[in-house]
């Protein structure tokens, strides 16, 4: 389960006879495998009866492992493999305290150092920080608790100990004159001695965090002397002194000696830490050119108070230039490798610059997490999760000094006012592998990711950019083409070391049984009287599960030897059944997501947090209800800030009995279990992500693979429920690509937190294995073939080279249509030169210049401007062309809505105009599935609407619906009634999930397709150098359908009401209606809010 660096690390330990370091870390994996397989086989059971032999002898061979290597790290902490040793030692100490959890009950272990020793977990804690495994430190200092009220000098330095191995230096050093400590129990001489000791190690490890906190001198050359060290130096010679007259031989013969081997172990330990530490202190970090010392020492110090080291990974890309101006980065970092701490220094150094920074994230869930950590970072500067629809209720669109935000969303920004980006000095995209083209990709996320970066790399030339993707396997290659794109060097950075460990496998099931099953099957079948398998006979098909790991960190072998197979669960476990279409005969299925949440359940009584993947929606919500009957007495209390974010959800909806997450009568979750997915709404999301984050909250997460994009919950455990999904386009299961397995499993382990992970795949398919034979099931050797590569496992591709093949060929679908309608358009005599150099500064460009095939190039620009000219003739209106390229619509379609704005037809309030849009799209229907998504529109309905043809169809069924729901939305009704508004009977509406697909999908696509005449009404005027005069109603009607609101006074008000629910701020307005004050026609937002703010003073 370690990276190559790791176990390189490992084996440069100290040898020792009868052990082999080659086999040590396939020793470390084993055993891990091991304690994780028996806690959650035992459901919290801790008796030592239930663990095997193989875990006690494992457990053995550790505590002497760490001893050994501990005390050459001891006796000779200058020793140069002396961070190998440390590292094997705490290891195998952290191996052991994990074990002890399975033996030891509730019995609580107490920290502890006494005149002959130290308690493991100290030790651990210690040497970790000498290997410079600083998160595997933090994780151990967790077991350094105290009692609150205990004053000792030995719980004040087992504290202070603590505090530096988590990071909480800014606590050990504020605590440097309160040094009031109780007097020791034992006021023997010698326990005078030790505690006279332990204060003065106390006094060290606060000198050693006040060093790590200070600023570097301002010139490099200086050599700086570690007060810190000399204390230590002086304890450990305290703690050794000669007794004289004991012995009465020869001079020669050495004489007696008293020792304090426990202070004397710490204090050595602790100068090893006090040499090495320093190199990894935040705060020697040096402003890089260009930013002002003084600030950049006050971000620094600031960072230092949350994350004061800094990882190897991160020292590295330091050295390169990192944070140089002018210096880009492809980071590939497998996960968990610190990539967050590196993008806060280089978007710290871009503010201090004077430049902005945006920052791309894949999912709605990811954009809030990194906005809520930037806003943490960066406190003093203005930082926005995303900017909704606000950017477009002014005339003027100003970014903020950080945006979060999807690509999506940025490309509609940069299609309102492109100039807004001009000051923009970086551009962050987290999970660029989504620029990487999915196979039938009909949401054209990859398109317009790359369109975004083209379009920023235009709008701000001199910008860095940072690219970031455990997946990335290219980094050299994208780094490359990101050096042409910008004119300036981009650092590949790709280290494949990372701080957190996952032991990766699967789900198996003896061979011998399950051919009893389908010797079963066949013999009921021939006497069956039912097509179907026979519900009696369906509660005999179970089997034992086992858990078949590998213990290299990639299954890139098939010796049997690097393998182990353990008993994951006591009982056995149901089969599902189905039968061949063709041969009509039965046969068993794997029952996935009952085994993943059979398994979560029973790790949940242990404590341990599990996130299991699962391919659907539907499948997400029944496992949790699975996970609810298995364990129906779990309870667990919300918290005040997940009692607000609840009523916020129950008001959106319309009533508790809409919401995913049920909740007793005390308002406490049920079954200790929730789901994670594309059809939560907002504050429900927030709510199930705080309930998982919380040591105390659930145990046990559901999740479709969006949660696997990025985002940082703690999980002890990760169960990937299939390795396929259901292809709608194919009718069939479709294997799940390596980078989306891989992904899923990265989330396994948090540094600090829990950085062992354990990764369980339930294969789509049974997986049988005959132990004595060595045979297992084919089935695996696809399993093999995925997680037999690292997490760097995808290529990543530019969407743009099979679109442009495609348009070359004569082939234009809607994804080589979209992408012509998003070639920009030039002005004067060379309009097309600015779509001819997108194309050119494409990464598809960049690899066929690599390759030699300029002529590729120049073909796919002729015949992509060949076919744009088809579609939009050259026509004076050059300025309505870039209207249509910018919105990423036909020439056609806005020239139409174009006129439609001439005639004034835009008129009366915003329910008017949303009416006048409707009437003009149902003119021409097929027009709907290009102005929205087609894949969101799809998302309404089932497979009678996949199965009509054509878009005309398909929109004419489409349109009375998501009429009937805008209308309902705008009127500030909850998600259940707008199921009524469609016609949903009131058994059907359950979860509200066509209402709720509205609501996080279709509402932003309108918002959209409602912006349209703003647009085309400004870029007339600016054309024609007119002043710019938009009536309010119009320049927010965008806004006013992303919110659901009826008027310009009705989104201000949910705006200034902006922590109450849609339907609650609207029940708000009805009050202070009487107190506002009339406005006028062409007024701005901003008079518009204030008219609505004094309304909510003057009402009583």
């Amino acid at each position: 389960m370690f990276d190559p660096v790791t176990i390189d690390l490992i084996r440069a330990a100290p040898p020792l006879s009868s052990l082999s370091l080659e086999e040590l870390p396939r020793r470390f994996t084993n055993a891990f495998a091991e304690i994780v397989a028996a806690r959650v086989r035992l459901r919290g059971v801790t008796d030592m009866e239930g663990r095997s032999e193989t875990l006690a002898e494992l457990l053995d061979q550790m505590r002497r492992l760490a001893a050994t290597q501990e005390l050459l790290v001891a006796i000779s902490p200058e020793r140069t493999n002396r961070a190998a040793a440390a590292f094997v030692a705490g290891a195998a100490h952290q191996l052991c305290l994990m074990a002890e959890v399975v033996s030891d009950g509730d019995e609580k272990r107490v920290p502890f150092i006494d005149a002959i020793r130290a308690a493991p977990e100290i030790c651990s804690t210690l040497l970790f920080l000498i290997a410079d495994s600083q998160s595997d430190a933090a994780e151990m200092a967790k077991h350094l608790v105290s009692e609150a009220e205990d004053r000792s000098a030995e719980a004040q330095l087992i504290k202070a100990i603590g505090d530096l191995a988590a990071g909480r230096l800014g606590m050990i050093a504020g605590s440097e004159g309160d040094q009031d400590f109780d007097r020791p129990a034992d006021r023997s001489g010698p326990g005078r001695a030790v505690d006279a000791l332990l204060r003065r190690l106390h006094a060290g490890v606060i000198q050693l965090a006040s060093e790590l906190l200070t600023r570097p001198k301002d010139d490099p050359n200086v050599i700086e002397t570690s007060r810190a060290q000399e204390i230590f130096t002086e304890v450990i010679d305290l703690c050794i002194a000669p007794i004289e007259g004991v012995f009465d031989f020869d001079a020669e013969v050495p004489s007696a000696v008293s020792v304090f081997p426990g202070p004397l172990h710490v204090a050595k330990l602790l100068l090893a830490i006090s040499g090495d530490l320093a190199s990894a202190s935040l705060c020697r970090v040096r402003a890089p050119s260009g930013v002002n010392k003084q600030r950049w020492w006050g971000v620094i110090r600031r960072a230092a108070s949350r994350r004061p080291y800094l990882w190897r990974n991160h020292r590295a890309a330091l050295d390169e230039g990192y944070l140089t101006k002018g210096v880009s980065a492809a980071v590939s970092f497998p996960t968990g490798g610190g990539k967050s701490t590196l993008a806060e220094l280089k978007i710290a150094a871009s503010l201090l610059r004077g430049g902005k920074a945006v920052v791309l994230a894949p999912t709605l869930a990811l954009v809030d997490q990194t906005a809520f950590t930037l806003q943490n970072a960066f406190s003093d500067f203005s930082v926005f999760g995303d900017m909704d629809e606000e950017v477009t209720y002014s005339d003027v669109v100003e970014l903020p000094e950080i945006i979060v935000t999807t690509p999506e969303r940025c490309l509609m920004l940069q299609s309102l006012q492109p100039e807004a980006f001009k000051d923009v000095g970086l551009v962050m995209f987290d999970e660029c592998h989504l620029l990487h083209p999915r196979e039938a990709d009909r949401s054209r996320r990859s398109i317009d990711s790359m369109l975004c970066i083209l379009n920023l790399t235009h709008l701000a030339p001199d910008a860095d950019l940072l690219l970031i993707s455990a997946m990335m396997q290219n980094a050299e290659e994208i780094a490359g083409w990101v050096a042409e794109l910008t004119g300036r060097p981009c650092l590949a950075l790709d280290l494949a070391w990372k701080p957190t460990r996952q032991v990766r496998g699967c789900v198996a099931y003896s061979a011998d049984r399950i051919a009893e099953l389908e010797d079963l099957l066949r013999t009921e079948q021939a006497v069956a009287t039912t097509k179907g398998v026979p519900k009696q006979l369906k509660s005999q098909l179970d089997a034992q599960p086992l858990a078949f790991f590998c213990l290299q960190q990639t299954w890139a072998t098939r010796k049997r030897s690097d393998y182990a197979l353990m008993t994951l669960l006591n009982e056995p476990i149901a089969f599902a059944t189905s039968t061949n279409k063709q041969t009509k005969d039965w046969y068993l299925t794997p029952n996935g997501n009952k085994v993943a949440g059979t398994i979560a359940a029973a790790a949940a009584e242990d404590g341990l947090k599990t996130l299991t993947f699962v391919q659907s929606t539907v499948a997400a919500e029944s496992t949790v209800r699975h996970f609810r009957e298995l364990l129906p007495k779990r309870r667990v209390p919300l918290t005040d800030e997940e009692r607000m974010w609840r009523k916020l959800v129950e008001e959106e909806l319309g009533g508790p009995q809409y919401c995913y997450l049920k909740l007793d009568a005390k308002g406490r979750v049920e079954g200790g279990a929730a789901s994670h997915h594309a059809r939560l709404i907002k504050h429900e999301r927030l709510l199930h992500e705080s309930l998982f984050k919380r040591r105390d909250g659930i145990n046990a997460l559901f999740a479709t693979s969006t949660l696997a994009q990025g985002m940082n919950l703690p999980s002890d455990i990760v169960l990937i429920a299939g390795d396929s999904r259901w292809d709608i386009e194919g009718d069939k299961l479709k294997q799940l690509d390596a980078h989306e397995l891989l992904n899923a499993a990265g989330r396994a382990g948090r540094a600090g937190e829990g950085g062992q992970g354990f990764v369980l795949v339930v294969p789509s398919k049974i997986i049988n294995i005959d132990g004595e034979k060595k045979n297992i099931t084919s089935h695996w050797m696809t399993l093999q073939g995925i997680f037999s590569q690292s997490d760097q496992c995808l290529k990543i591709d530019d969407p743009l080279t099979a679109l442009l093949d495609r348009i070359h060929s004569g082939l234009y679908e809607g994804n080589e249509e979209y992408l012509l309608a998003r070639l920009p358009i030039g002005d004067g005599e060379s309009p097309d030169e600015p779509a001819k150099s997108m194309i050119r500064r494409s990464f598809a460009a960049y690899r066929k210049r690599q390759e030699g095939k300029a002529a590729w190039i120049e073909s796919r620009i002729t015949s992509a401007l060949a076919r744009r000219a088809e579609l939009a003739p050259k026509q004076e209106l050059t300025w309505l062309e870039r209207v249509a390229a910018s919105a990423g619509l036909p020439y056609e379609i806005v020239a139409s809505l174009a006129s439609l704005v001439e005639t004034g037809a835009f008129s009366g309030n915003s329910s008017d105009c949303v009416q006048t849009l409707f009437g003009w799209i149902e003119k021409r229907p097929e027009w709907l599935l290009q102005l929205i998504r087609p894949n969101d529109i799809e998302g309404l309905f089932g497979t009678d609407y996949r199965a009509l043809a054509g878009d005309r169809k398909k929109a004419k069924k489409a349109l009375p619906v998501i009429k009937a729901l805008l209308e309902a939305w705008m009127a500030g009704k909850p998600l259940c009634d707008l199921e009524r508004a469609i016609g949903t009977e009131e058994k059907d509406i359950k979860t509200c999930e066509t209402a709720r697909h509205f609501a996080v999908r279709l509402a932003a696509d309108l918002a959209f397709v409602a912006g349209l005449p703003t647009r085309i009404m400004a870029a007339e005027a600016l054309a024609a150098g007119k002043k710019l005069i938009i009536p309010i109603t119009l320049l927010t009607l965008s806004g006013v359908v992303r919110k659901g609101c009826a008027s310009a006074e009705l989104l201000a008000n949910a705006i200034y009401l902006k922590d109450l629910s849609r339907p609650a701020a609207k029940a708000a307005f009805e009050k202070i209606q009487p107190y506002i004050q009339p406005g006028s026609e062409y007024e701005s937002f901003d008079d518009v809010l204030a008219r609505v703010r004094q309304a909510h003073s003057l009402t009583p």
